[in-house]
């Protein structure tokens, strides 16, 4: 599976984490977070911040983005809280 060799992405196409193996795991990963921000109305970027800020490590996310509307698809992360559940399937997720 090449999703990203349409768009001629040449760094896609050198990052391990576009190639197979962990290009099947990282869209399934994807599917997960999607599930999870479809019970609570949220989409998979808010689900993936909020992971990630609930880490004691981390202080801050920076997100980047190409587009001034795509603010709306990550701005509710920052008041979005996972359950204890739903931590425990993204980590399930992460080590497959």
């Amino acid at each position: 599976m090449q999703p990203f060799a349409a768009h001629g992405c040449r760094f896609r196409k050198r990052t391990p984490n576009f190639q197979e193996p962990l290009l099947t795991r990282n869209l399934n990963l994807v599917e997960v977070l999607r599930e999870i921000g479809n019970a609570h109305g949220r989409t998979p970027g808010e689900v993936a911040i909020a992971w990630a800020l609930r880490r004691p490590e981390v202080t801050g996310a920076i997100v980047g983005m190409r587009s001034p509307q795509q603010v709306d698809g990550v701005i509710g992360a920052a008041e979005f809280r996972l359950s204890g559940g739903e931590i425990e399937t993204i980590a399930t997720a992460l080590a497959a």
